[in-house]
Order: structure tokens, then sequence, then C-alpha cells
């Protein structure tokens, strides 16, 4: 879906410059961009423009859920955004993050892009948590708090222990509470996980039984 979203907005702004339609009509905007790594989801609010300005649009009328590789924050309030291999920008309120199953599963699998399979990452590693149980974590803890916050934002997490209601997206502390798994997939017996500290690396694929999951000091945290 994200190939063909990338292709159609490139064949709509090939349309855009090819009729020499306006792209831009007031000066640039002053501002500074904090680089980001982050997929978001299209909104009814969705314009996408060709700087972070309100009078510079491109396309308006975006449809809603398409996913959105976010490159970057600027600091007047706009989302600087990647298409086709083209830089454009967002406004804040036209964004959002996952809200369903599927589009926290995407977004977290895009984050395979920052944090590749076999990646070194081990407890030097730190990352400061947006979901409130804790300020942040290392290692394992670090990974699965960065890959969370890509698909949460700045939704608050809650600590639970009832293994019937995992779900994709949760923070699962395993091993007598010494390790953080993040869920990928939930089968009947067993959870699909992605891991950071892994045998000293990053992690995607590993199967899990649920049985083994249980333990008095282990817990689930959830953004649900």
């Amino acid at each position: 879906m994200k190939k063909i979203w990338n292709s159609l907005i490139g064949m709509m702004l090939g349309m855009v410059l090819m009729l020499g339609m306006p792209v831009l009509d007031a000066q640039a905007a002053e501002y500074t961009v904090t680089a980001t790594e982050a997929v978001l989801y299209t909104n009814e609010n969705t314009v996408i423009l060709s700087d972070a300005d309100d009078s510079a649009v491109v396309i308006s009328g975006v449809a809603a859920d398409l996913p959105i590789q976010v490159t970057g924050i600027t600091s007047n309030g706009y989302f600087q955004i990647n298409l086709d291999g083209q830089t454009f920008y967002i406004h804040g309120i036209g964004l959002s993050a996952a809200n369903t199953t599927n589009q926290i599963y995407e977004t977290i699998i895009a984050q395979k892009a920052v944090f590749p399979e076999g990646m070194h990452w081990t407890n030097d590693n730190y990352y400061g948590w947006k979901g409130g149980t804790y300020t942040g974590g290392f290692g394992c803890a670090g990974f699965a708090f960065a890959v969370s916050d890509a698909a949460f934002g700045n939704t608050r997490a809650q600590i639970h222990k009832d293994y019937t209601n995992i779900r994709v997206g949760d923070i699962l502390r395993v091993d007598n509470d010494t390790h953080s798994v993040i869920v990928l997939e939930v089968k009947e017996n067993s959870v699909i996980v992605a891991e950071g500290n892994y045998n000293a690396a990053i992690h995607w694929g590993r199967e899990i039984p649920i049985s083994q999951l249980i333990d008095p000091h282990s817990y689930i945290m959830t953004r649900y």
C-alpha cells in the first residue's frame, strides 16, 4: 500500500508541474527542522505542502489512513515527510499516530529501516520513553520503547498481567522481568516479537509460547 500511495503521489505531483499549476505563492517560511524517523497516518485534515507554510498547497483532499514516512519536525509546527524520494510538508494536525492493529503493525515493521536485523544493540544503548510508566530504558527496554513510541506517539502505557489480552504493539517483560520484547503478532498459543539486546543485537521474528511469558515477576505494558 505504501509503495502504491507513493507512486500515486508522484504521478499527481508530476501532473501539477507539467500543467504549470502554482505550488507556492508566498515567500518560504523560516524554520528549523529536527530530524526524526516515524510512520504516521493521514486524516481528514491532511494537506500536502511544498513548504512548511499553509499557503504552499500541492495536494489537498488526501484520503485518510494512508501511511506517511516522517523525516523531521519543523520549529513552526509541521511534519517534514518523504514521498517517492521527494521532501514535502504536512501541518501537525494533518497526521495521526496509528490507531488500528494493522496500522500499528505496519508502523512497527517500518522501524526495521531504523533498527535492521542484526544491528548491534546492548545495554549501552538508551532511549527516553514517552509512555510514562518509565522515563526510559537501556538495551532491550530502550529498543522496545523506541519502536513503541513510533507506533503510539505520546499515548501513556498501562501495566497488566492478563495474558489472554495481549495485542500487537504491547511491550512484554519476560524471563522474570529481565528482558523486554515488543509484540508483532498474536497467535493462538504464542506471540511473535521484536527485541533489542538479544545476543547483543536487534532481532525480528522470534516466536515465544505464551506459557513461557507467565511468571511471578513479568508483566505487560499496553498503550491501547
